[in-house]
């Protein structure tokens, strides 16, 4: 106690409690820089979001005479009900309902409406409500004799429908899901407005330019010149397509690729036929043979 109160003693004393008061100091900002550091890496376990992957279209090996060989397109045997059912439970994992509250494409359900049999379409629809995507595609595609494949995407080249979600979903897609009679920029005729009679009108115009190849612009074994672009000054090349089907698809959509869409295209590039062959060999594998 003597030596405490001595003038050393005092010194090291004071030199003892302020060194305890640093310490303590620095352990107080250490755990409140910890707890600031912590407030950064919190995240909200209940706020998760997800969305299908994203589909990558392969079109190495694309031929603009040859898109897709006549036997893969009227194919009506290439998937059943339930294969169809099961691809777009896959593609379709991890869709959120769009933010207008358009349901997913796997999980969506639809009316048919009754079709008669037609020479474009020989096999009858039946009026049906609550059914699923898979079924519409099946139905159509029998009675149409049209590979499910083809409609499947098709549906995907246009609106993006196998992986559309959340803000890229919305019911226009399912009105206008195979772009036939809606134009671009405005509204689909609304005698075809719907999936089903999306997915019906364009498998029976396949067939009629099948059947009555001679009175569309693009007929198989004819040289003719497809358009770029809708801007005439993109040009266009002179084509002679191989086979019926591919004239098909031209004459659904009236544009070819240009040169430029093998190294990410330009303002001249028309993406629909290169789309339309990417994504079937991504998904199916390669639409041609040989």
């Amino acid at each position: 106690m003597a030596f405490l109160r001595s003038p050393v003693g005092v010194v090291l004393g004071a030199f003892l409690v302020t060194l305890l008061v640093g310490l303590i100091g620095v352990r107080a900002v250490g755990s409140s820089l910890s707890g600031l550091m912590g407030l950064g890496r919190r995240v909200s376990h209940g706020a998760t979001s997800s969305a299908p992957a994203p589909l990558v279209p392969d079109a190495s090996g694309f031929d603009a005479t040859r898109i897709v060989d006549d036997e893969v397109f009227y194919d009506s045997g290439a998937m059943t009900r339930e294969e169809i059912a099961a691809f777009l439970t896959r593609v379709n994992s991890g869709c959120q309902p769009g933010s207008d509250g358009t349901e997913c494409l796997a999980t969506a359900t639809f009316s048919m409406q009754e079709r008669e049999a037609t020479t474009f379409c020989p096999g009858d629809i039946k009026a049906a409500s609550g059914l699923s995507a898979a079924d519409v595609v099946w139905e159509v595609s029998q009675a149409c004799d049209i590979n499910p494949q083809v409609l499947l995407v098709l549906i995907h080249k246009e609106q993006g429908l196998l992986t559309a979600s959340g803000r890229t979903l919305s019911a226009r897609d399912y009105e206008a899901a195979a772009g036939y009679a809606c134009p671009d920029h405005g509204t689909c005729d609304p005698q075809w407005a719907g999936f089903f009679p999306q997915l019906y009108g364009a498998a029976s115009q396949f067939q009629r330019y099948r059947i009555s190849p001679e009175t569309y612009d693009v007929v198989a074994q004819r040289p003719t010149r497809i358009a770029y672009s809708p801007d005439t000054q993109c040009g266009s090349g002179e084509v002679t397509v191989a086979n019926q089907a591919t004239a098909g698809l031209y004459n659904y959509t009236p544009f070819q690729p240009n040169e430029a869409a093998g190294s990410g295209g330009d303002q001249c590039t028309s993406w629909g036929n290169w789309n339309f062959y990417g994504y079937f060999k991504a998904l199916f594998g390669s639409p041609t043979s040989g």
